[in-house]
């Protein structure tokens, strides 16, 4: 049986609605859309009312990763990406995951809050007397709520809406921070229109006009993902195979072997975890250099946002408000910090991963709400709920992780990255259709200093030659 991805663009779909992952509806989507010819898959008129001054659309890659289980339930995930090496990355490192004490990973989330800011500017610190006055009088904190009732009626409906108001003075400032349950929603909208109306009340309170009333991209919650992975299911899989090798031998020659199959495979399990574990402390030591080195920090943070965004793009969310707040998690200590730390336990039998990270998403509204492949997206993962496509996200960030660590603590991060960038190679030196893998297969048969446009268009022209004469 094939391999997933050296199956068709049609025969993946046709195979992920055969499994399940994909409803009928959500196939004939994709089919559709592939049948477009280069089109993409929002419509002109949507396209033309989501955007000021919409020229085009602009089409992404969109792939999915297999055999991701977070919390017991087996997800794909969709990725909307142009690196080649993300899906690939995140695919590896899930596979990994899977043979993990608990056969995945575990991911849990914290009750999320949308926040919005209500400044004003206080040179004297009047300001923060009468907000901390305010939020005293309890018909004052009562009216707040009314107010913010009213200029969002539809998520109390939903069982939302204003939870906290909590009043601050800063240096020349003194601020209102509304904490509001926005449900499924991401709730930047819902914030900024209850913030707004709220900004009305006080004004009216506090006598002067306030400098703004805004969404904040902070987060005060965070979702964390942990896996624990037997430093033996690090070692590359063709090895793991070898381990077989004896007891195929063995059954060719009969019983008088079996004994020397069992030495052989004792042997080859040791091996195994020697080499997972000198790959473990590598992965390790590379989290505790993260840790001390913001410019590591800093590297090791873009690649799990690498499938993190990939995910959420590819879903319709905010992708810039998720980055902002997962960096200003990251240095909310006082310094810029790895979100993930990766340690060794059990006499370092067992590699521990663990990712902390303000995810702030959505499954409803905004433009989830106007792109057909955000149905597809969500519904590949079996997300139930924001909380849950959070999970979902952080476990992706995790095993993105992972498998740039065990990249890096191997055979380097160049060695996979250049095989899949040289398909982006062969068609920058203008091959198209089969010409493609043609080419690629040529350039991943030269030397890695050869992976170049010059070298592809050389074998680009060869090949077309050869085709005419």
């Amino acid at each position: 049986m094939s391999a997933f991805r050296e199956l068709s663009v049609e025969q993946r779909i046709k195979t992920l609605e055969s499994e399940g992952a994909l409803s009928c509806d959500c196939a004939q989507l994709l089919l559709e859309q592939l049948a477009q010819s280069g089109e993409t898959n929002i419509p002109a008129s949507v396209a033309n009312s989501m955007v000021e001054n919409q020229i085009g659309r602009f089409s992404l890659p969109v792939g999915v990763v297999r055999g991701l289980k977070v919390n017991g339930v087996m997800r794909n995930v969709l990725m909307a990406t142009e690196e080649p090496s993300v899906i690939a990355a995140a695919c590896n490192g899930a596979k990994i995951a899977s043979k993990s004490l608990e056969n995945g990973v575990v991911a849990r989330s914290e009750h999320y809050v949308t926040r919005a800011q209500i400044v004003f500017e206080d040179a004297d610190g009047s300001v923060a007397k009468k907000l901390d006055s305010i939020m005293r009088d309890e018909l004052k904190r009562t009216a707040i709520s009314e107010v913010a009732r009213s200029a969002h009626p539809s998520i109390y409906q939903r069982g939302g809406g204003l939870e906290r108001a909590q009043a601050a003075a800063l240096t020349g400032f003194a601020k209102l921070t509304l904490d509001i349950n926005a449900c499924d929603a991401m709730g930047a909208n819902i914030a900024n229109t209850i913030g707004e109306a709220v900004k009305t009340q006080l004004e009216s309170w506090v006598g002067r006009k306030a400098l703004v009333a805004i969404l904040a991209n902070s987060s005060l919650a965070a979702t964390v993902a942990e896996v624990r992975i037997p430093v033996e299911a690090l070692v590359s899989s063709a090895k793991t195979a070898a381990a077989g090798d004896a007891d195929e031998r063995c059954e060719n020659s009969g019983k008088n072997c079996e004994h020397y199959a069992e030495q052989h495979n004792t042997e080859q399990r040791n091996s195994q975890r020697t080499d997972g574990m000198r790959l473990a402390r590598r992965i390790a030591s590379l989290s505790s250099l993260a840790a001390v080195d913001a410019e590591r920090a800093a590297t090791h943070n873009k690649g799990i946002l690498n499938g993190i965004v990939a995910a959420a793009l590819a879903s319709g969310n905010d992708t810039r408000a998720l980055q902002g707040a997962a960096h200003e998690w990251a240095a909310k200590s006082g310094r810029y910090t790895p979100l993930s730390t990766w340690t060794l336990q059990n006499n370092d039998q067992i590699l521990y991963g663990r990712i902390e990270i303000p995810l702030q998403i959505g499954t409803v509204g905004g433009a989830i709400a106007s792109l057909p492949m955000s149905k597809v997206a969500l519904h590949l993962a079996k997300v139930k709920n924001a909380n849950d496509f959070r999970n979902v996200l952080a476990a992706v960030g995790l095993v993105q992780n992972l498998a740039a660590l065990r990249a890096l603590a191997g055979p380097g991060i160049q060695a996979g990255h250049m095989r899949l960038q040289a398909a982006n190679i062969a068609i920058a030196s203008g091959a198209h259709g089969d010409e493609i893998q043609k080419v690629v297969h040529e350039l991943l048969n030269k030397n890695s200093s050869d992976l170049n446009t010059n070298s592809a268009r050389i074998i680009l022209e060869n090949l077309r030659k050869r085709r005419n004469t």
